[in-house]
């Protein structure tokens, strides 16, 4: 009698333990589902993309970030003439005189024209401003000039 009931709870144990290993489990994902050597032979399929994904891939990539154009100027002199600053530009093949309110023959002021697209705005002690012809205000650094 104990002999059948313990082949009968054998049994028992084995067919709950199938049973458990063919029913899914709800509470979380099967790590190792259950196999037949059949599915291991089975050739694996293409994968397909979806086709809303194409469009997504053929998408332009968005232009780079617009650099910012060098000065179209650099300081290269300075002096003072009868206490007045002078400031030597050079760009375009040309060299240019900037300086606010002195008498040095050829020099610029401000409001003047460089080029028909630069004009001299002001003259500050690190920097000498210009505007281009559509406004945009270009600062040209003075600090490599020895003072």
């Amino acid at each position: 009698m104990r002999r059948r009931a313990h082949w009968l709870s054998g049994l028992a144990l084995a067919w709950a333990a199938l049973t458990q290993a063919q029913e899914p489990r709800a509470d979380g994902v099967d790590l190792f589902p259950v196999q037949s050597w059949a599915s291991l032979r089975e050739e694996a399929k293409p994968v397909v993309p979806a086709a809303d994904a194409a469009p997504v891939l053929a998408a332009p990539l968005p232009p780079p970030p617009l650099e910012a154009a060098p000065p179209p100027f650099s300081a290269v002199g300075e002096w003072r003439q009868d206490g007045q600053r002078v400031v030597v530009l050079e760009g375009r093949a040309r060299s240019y005189l900037l300086c606010v309110g002195c008498k040095t023959p050829n020099a610029l002021q401000p409001g003047a024209r460089l080029t028909e697209q630069y004009t001299f705005k002001a003259l500050e002690a690190e920097r000498a401003l210009l505007l281009d012809a559509e406004g945009r205000e270009h600062s040209i650094p003075l600090t490599p000039l020895a003072h």
